[in-house]
């Protein structure tokens, strides 16, 4: 159970039987629907702090048998919060969400239009509105990069869909840019309705559905937008990957998403890294996991190993006496932590591979070492 007295599985709503792939989409879903940033309800942070404790442990293979073996205690101390806390503000530790700043910020003058963004609204756009604008969407994108581009940082294209400023219009949804008084509400921005009821007539107001409450309606309609200000297009962007990025990291660009109606504020940009691992080695932000292999003669008298990281071969010294699952923890040879230039260690379970075939004389070797074996 965890600690908020729900089972894991119920907090994400899956089955114990889920798949990895259901799983790990029942968390985006729910991350993305309580994080902080978007969701303003009371519990909106609890319950985000909540769903990242379940899938931080239902997502490692092995943490979800302990867990499913003896619940909670079988992972404590390895679930919770995924760094930071809520008090710092820090949430790209946090959340798994890392704040890459507003795209006029950014790519500067020629993207700051593309994005409908401007220094004059700290990085939203400000123009003539003929109708009531709509925030834009957010938009989200999985792009699958190399562990050595995610590790050291580097140069990506990403290439998405969404909704920009309708140009022949500037977004305004009327080619000439102009508006006349609504002549369902006059101008006020709402119609009265009576109703009759067995208690006497009533009257109420709602907005006026013509001009959606704005008191203006367009003239001459932009064909291309249909008076929405904005149209579908295509983005190719040039982006920056933070070195020490990791597999499930989310970069959020601000003012990245959909353009909203008649100039509306811009949605967000989130694009979700997909890295795969170091050979054969299980990474967890800054820190790899791997297995190394022993022969007993070198485990019993201690060696001299060469072992493969992101740097290139190191020559790594085994103790003697080293015994099956120990670890050997070495230093600075993980990935970056996110944002740094630190790196993190490489922690290897040792496994005594027993020899299967011996030669002549390796068997007189054995027999010669049973001898002095009491």
């Amino acid at each position: 159970m965890s600690k908020s007295g729900r089972n894991y599985y119920d907090i994400l709503g899956v089955s114990k039987s889920a798949s990895a792939g259901e799983i790990k989409k029942a968390y985006r879903k729910l991350a993305a629907k309580y994080h902080p940033d978007r969701n303003k309800e009371s519990n909106a942070e609890e319950k985000f702090k909540e769903v990242g404790e379940a899938y931080e442990v239902l997502s490692d293979s092995n943490k979800r048998q302990m867990y499913d073996q003896y619940g909670e205690a079988g992972v404590s101390g390895s679930s919770g919060p995924r760094g930071g806390s809520a008090t710092t503000g820090d949430w790209s530790q946090y959340s798994q969400v890392f704040d890459m700043g507003d795209m006029s910020n950014l790519f500067g003058g020629m993207f700051g239009d593309l994005f409908g963004t401007g220094s004059s609204m700290g990085g939203r756009r400000r123009s003539q509105r003929i109708n009531e604008s709509e925030p834009g969407e957010d938009r989200e994108v999985t792009i699958k990069i190399k562990f050595e581009t995610a590790n050291n940082g580097g140069d990506v294209t990403v290439e998405y869909d969404r909704y920009g400023v309708c140009k022949p219009c500037k977004g305004t949804g009327s080619l000439s840019q102009k508006t006349t008084t609504c002549s369902k509400c006059n101008g006020s921005g709402y119609v009265h309705y009576q109703q009759a009821t067995p208690l006497g007539s009533f009257m109420y107001q709602s907005p006026c559905p013509t001009c959606n409450g704005s008191g203006k309606t367009i003239t001459d309609p932009c064909p291309h937008c249909k008076t929405t200000g904005r149209v579908a297009e295509k983005m190719h962007l040039d982006i920056k990957i933070p070195q020490g990025a990791y597999n499930d990291l989310t970069l959020k660009f601000r003012g990245g998403g959909n353009i909203g109606k008649h100039n509306g504020e811009a949605g967000d940009l989130y694009i979700t890294l997909s890295v795969p691992n170091f050979k054969t080695y299980r990474r967890e932000r800054e820190i790899l996991y791997g297995e190394l292999e022993l022969h007993p003669v070198k485990a019993v008298l201690g060696s001299d190993v060469v072992i493969e990281t992101p740097y290139g071969d190191i020559k790594v010294m085994i103790p003697a006496g080293t015994q099956p699952g120990d670890t050997i923890t070495v230093r600075q040879a993980g990935a970056y932590k996110l944002g740094t230039s630190i790196k993190g260690d490489m922690k290897l379970f040792v496994k005594i591979v027993i020899p299967k075939k011996l030669s002549r004389t390796e068997r007189q070797d054995w027999e010669e070492l049973r001898k002095n074996v009491v």
